[in-house]
């Protein structure tokens, strides 16, 4: 069923469904190409803003200056659960949200901790979203699927539809 989701609303489904899934697929458009990198979601804020850390070293850390436009690509294909996040990102100097973001598995990533000079926080304000969400597991979806080409009814996809967060 589409549900277009507007304000407080969209925020709480884009929280809900960035937190169940964590990793994306943080991707740009540049030189006519798509290019996208893994990237772990650190936090979606109250505004709906998307939280990272990268380094100064990658190309994320390099290239990235005010305003890029950026897609958000999340995938959780066992939980049929799919979001795309449309935004501008930024590098953002901040020892405060820093220190907020920080948690031990982000030692993983950066060895020499969050004081290291090469840490930087990404944030990426969100524009728009669309999401799939589907309660279902995969065998009722499959099941669901053979019903829909057996009797020529459409199968039920679950909830999509739109956040509109700007």
């Amino acid at each position: 069923m589409e549900k277009d989701l507007g304000n407080n609303e969209a925020i709480k489904k884009l929280k809900s469904l960035v937190e169940d899934i964590r990793f994306c697929m943080y991707t740009t458009y540049e030189n006519g190409k798509i290019e996208s990198r893994p990237m772990t979601t650190l936090d979606v804020d109250s505004e709906g803003n998307a939280w990272f850390f990268t380094s100064r070293q990658t190309e994320i850390g390099r290239e990235t200056d005010n305003g890029e436009s950026v897609t958000l690509i999340y995938s959780h294909p066992g939980d049929n659960t799919y979001l795309s996040v449309s935004g501008t990102a930024s590098i953002v100097h901040d020892e405060a949200k820093k220190e907020e973001l920080w948690s031990p598995l982000s030692k993983a990533w950066f060895p020499e901790g969050k004081n290291d000079p090469n840490l930087v926080v990404l944030k990426v304000t969100t524009d728009e979203a669309a999401y799939w969400d589907s309660p279902s597991s995969k065998m009722v979806v499959f099941f669901s699927m053979v019903k829909a080409a057996v009797t020529g009814h459409q199968t039920d996809p679950g909830d999509h539809g739109k956040l509109n967060l700007a």
